[in-house]
């Protein structure tokens, strides 16, 4: 069952290499002259074993401490098939590894107690791992102790479960309509694959092929984007309540399609990007929705000076940060996140909201937003931010989670800057 070897080969790439699953995919199938037929099974096969990392990786090592680590790696493919998701038989599966514990040279009685522990429906978790602690939670929730014990402390223990669980559901695959061009109703009523969202201007794509194939996608009828913000965007009232808009993005988003949209592309806005690349994106994508009262330019945060004239009415951070909204839609995401990188983003989350701070009007607001659930790079930032700056005060702040009704992990803070009394 060649399937088995080229998802192990996928992942090899992802582990040892730092591929990419996307790029990791790419590879193998173009290298390995892999059928198309196969492509679907072979996805399902190395997402699975993603997903299941931690856990599958922990019984490889208890039942075959022994085996090189590549073979193990298939070990942990095929467990996942048996496991989870059954995409290949029962006995097609276990036929196809004894095959390769008679080259391993495994013993009859260690395969017999390996299949015996194993199978469907059997905790896969031994008594050495005390139930309810953070090395269960860790092995089956696939997410590393670091991160569930820095949760407990910052969210509590039961919102913390709560996020396990969550993350280990499918993301809403939420949109923001169009306003130029459609209504909810209108693309619901074209199309029965969208449903209507739980706030306004918002629907949910529940179809199985890929949403930019749908034709209200590719006609620019909407574009992706968390619920949550645009839940924050509908508080405001750009119309009236701001003129000038400076978006600096360090991690790209789609506030410059959302906000000229819901001010019906009447505010001037500016857009600084950091890099080159991003830039001709996003001027790719404001012609093809016909936004014109956009102007993007490349500039790091401490080079903004050199690109904007005068303070702005309405200042928004959106940071580079720990992604940690991607933990369901990136099944390789624990693999290539580590937990010496957040002090890294930290560090640059501070010098962009200072850089960006300078170009706040007096009485203007500042709103900053990071995609991820930790309060070093949310509350306490802003906490921080705020005590070094005596002269914005805080408006508004939330932490979204991904249990809550807009599947979100964001936090965003609101600021005004205070007017001098001349």
């Amino acid at each position: 069952m060649k399937a088995f070897e080229h998802a192990r080969d996928i992942l090899r790439l992802i582990i040892d290499d730092n591929q990419t699953f996307s790029n990791a995919v790419k590879t193998v199938f173009s290298e390995g002259q892999v059928e198309m037929a196969a492509h679907s099974l072979i996805r399902s096969l190395t997402s699975c074993e993603l997903h299941h990392h931690m856990l599958l990786e922990y019984v490889g090592k208890k039942y075959f401490p022994a085996l090189e680590a590549n073979d193990r790696l298939l070990v942990q493919v095929v467990l996942g098939n048996i496991v989870f998701i059954k995409r290949i038989a029962y006995d097609e599966s276990w036929a196809y590894l004894e095959g390769w514990f008679d080259k391993w040279g495994i013993d009859s009685q260690a395969r017999e107690h390996f299949q015996f522990e194993t199978q469907p429906g059997k905790q896969l978790i031994g008594p050495e791992v005390n139930n309810g602690s953070i090395d269960f939670l860790s092995l089956k929730f696939n997410t590393p102790a670091w991160l569930i014990n820095m949760w407990q402390k910052h969210f509590g223990v039961p919102n913390t479960y709560k996020i396990l669980k969550s993350n280990n559901m499918p993301v809403l695959q939420a949109c923001r309509v169009n306003d130029f061009k459609a209504t909810v109703d209108a693309i619901v009523e074209a199309d029965p694959q969208f449903v209507k969202g739980p706030i306004p201007h918002t629907v949910i794509y529940q179809g199985h092929e890929p949403l930019k194939y749908r034709p209200m996608f590719a006609e620019n009828h909407l574009f992706q984007q968390r619920l949550a913000v645009t839940d924050i965007l509908n508080k405001f009232d750009f119309t009236t309540m701001f003129g000038d808009v400076l978006i600096v993005e360090t991690r790209p988003n789609a506030l410059y399609l959302e906000i000229p949209i819901a001010t019906n592309d009447k505010n001037k806005i500016q857009v600084a990007t950091n890099s080159v690349a991003r830039k001709l994106d996003i001027q790719k994508a404001l012609k093809s929705f016909e936004i014109k009262n956009v102007t993007v330019f490349e500039s790091t945060p401490k080079l903004l000076i050199s690109h904007v004239s005068h303070p702005q009415d309405f200042v928004i951070v959106v940071s580079n940060c720990s992604k940690f909204d991607l933990i369901r839609s990136l099944p390789d995401f624990f693999i290539h996140f580590r937990q010496e990188d957040i002090d890294p983003l930290i560090a640059e989350q501070k010098e962009t909201l200072e850089e960006s701070s300078h170009y706040v009007a007096e009485g203007g607001l500042f709103a900053y937003g990071v995609n991820t659930i930790n309060k070093k790079e949310g509350q306490q930032l802003i906490q921080t931010f705020l005590s070094d700056h005596p002269d914005f005060t805080l408006v508004h702040e939330k932490q979204y989670f991904p249990f809550d009704e807009l599947s979100t992990a964001l936090y965003m803070a609101v600021m005004r800057k205070k007017v001098i009394d001349k």
